[in-house]
């Protein structure tokens, strides 16, 4: 069955009282406060069909989201997002089942370890601190623009060895791609600028290497060839979606809950050291990737008829604040004692970027509260909140004496 994109669809092989209605790429009432609204997924089946963007399967437990991402054979990762088609440019290797995945995951593994991490933990500290000096006397920030997204791209610049003058115009191109959902056409042209971009870059470190990421690429192997300059591209296309939005929006709910809680964030200025386990509790309570999968054939899921081509959405929102695993799950606790979360994913596509993610995250709330111990949000604040494949806080106006 097939039908345009919004059209509502109820497959035939879809019991009709397991089709709900949820959409939460644009759908008003999920964008003023999406996690009510997956919080109130977890009444209904745990298996449910929405009809919205061509129609796909919701999983709202984390046993079956965790069982889903664990299986690729039955449910591949190509193509990512809803709505979503196959590419002309993979995104490698999140778009690439095992045993391919696995080949390319192996050349980047090593750039994003603990240990590369830590070798650029002085360099991520002074990238937050020239940040916080621009903002601190001024008494008032919009830290979303201000900081939470210049913060991983500059980082990622740095990464990829590209200029920092550009910071602008890679800001403005995943904007487009990730939130643009009204607008296929201007997506598209995004996608295909940045494509261009990269492959210049990619072109010119051919010609002269550097010791950066994209010239490690260009000479790693890949099943005892060389990586070819085109892959090397839709690498650096997946790294560039990655690295600017995820961890913007991981600081933005972090930094709004912190701004609405005096004691969790007095908590957090009397006790340093205990950041980084309020990290994990920030991406369990605020957990924004939706990830997706392709079921390969058909498949009885847990009593479920799944055919097919059908698209699964694996929320890693749903499965990190599932109640039966997470006691009062929608609190934010620093002292709970489950940590176990999914907010990086599971399997083999499990987010390659988690130690950097931690790492950012915990440098960007100690550098915020060692120079701004007391903020709040402004008296004006109008919150909004983008929906789709990552949650994210559009706008978040801070204040402080």
């Amino acid at each position: 069955m097939t039908a345009a994109v919004g059209e509502p669809v109820v497959p035939s092989h879809v019991e009709p009282w397991r089709a709900r209605a949820f959409d939460h790429l644009q759908d008003p009432d999920f964008l003023a406060a999406p996690f009510a609204t997956f919080d109130a997924l977890y009444e209904g089946p745990d298996i449910f069909w929405s009809s919205s963007w061509g129609g796909f399967w919701v999983l709202t437990r984390e046993e079956l989201i965790r069982e889903v991402m664990q299986t690729p054979g039955a449910f591949s990762s190509n193509p990512v997002g809803i709505p979503g088609t196959p590419r002309a440019r993979p995104l490698i290797p999140l778009e690439l089942d095992p045993p391919e995945h696995t080949w390319f995951r192996r050349v980047l593994a090593p750039h994003f370890s603990n240990a590369s991490v830590a070798e650029r933990a002085g360099r991520v500290r002074e990238i937050a601190d020239e940040l916080i000096d621009r903002i601190v006397v001024a008494g008032r920030c919009e830290y979303i623009a201000d900081f939470a997204q210049p913060f991983p791209a500059t980082i990622f610049l740095s990464q990829m060895g590209l200029p920092l003058e550009e910071t602008g115009r890679f800001l403005r191109w995943n904007w487009t791609m990730v939130h643009a959902y009204d607008d296929p056409a201007a997506r598209q042209v995004a996608a295909a600028e940045v494509a261009q971009y990269l492959g210049g870059v990619v072109e010119e470190r051919a010609r002269r290497p550097r010791e950066d990421l994209i010239s490690h690429m260009l000479a790693a192997e890949v099943r005892d060839r060389t990586m070819t300059p085109d892959e090397v591209v839709n690498v650096c296309f997946l790294l560039f979606l990655a690295g600017l939005d995820t961890v913007t929006a991981a600081l933005g709910f972090s930094i709004l809950h912190l701004a609405r809680s005096e004691r969790d964030r007095a908590a957090l200025v009397a006790d340093p050291d205990s950041v980084p386990q309020a990290v994990e509790e920030f991406l369990r309570a605020y957990a924004i990737v939706q990830s997706t999968r392709t079921v390969v054939a058909d498949i009885d899921f847990h009593g479920v008829r799944m055919r097919a081509g059908d698209r699964v959405l694996v929320g890693t929102t749903l499965a990190s604040r599932d109640p039966a695993v997470h006691p009062q799950s929608a609190t934010v606790d620093f002292d709970r004692p489950t940590k176990r979360n999914l907010a990086f994913g599971a399997g083999p596509h499990r987010c390659l970027g988690s130690h950097l993610a931690r790492h950012e995250l915990t440098t960007a709330i100690l550098a915020l509260h060692e120079r701004v111990p007391d903020y709040r949000l402004a008296d004006d604040a109008q919150l909004r909140f983008w929906g789709g494949g990552v949650l994210g806080v559009e706008s978040l106006p801070l204040v402080w004496r």
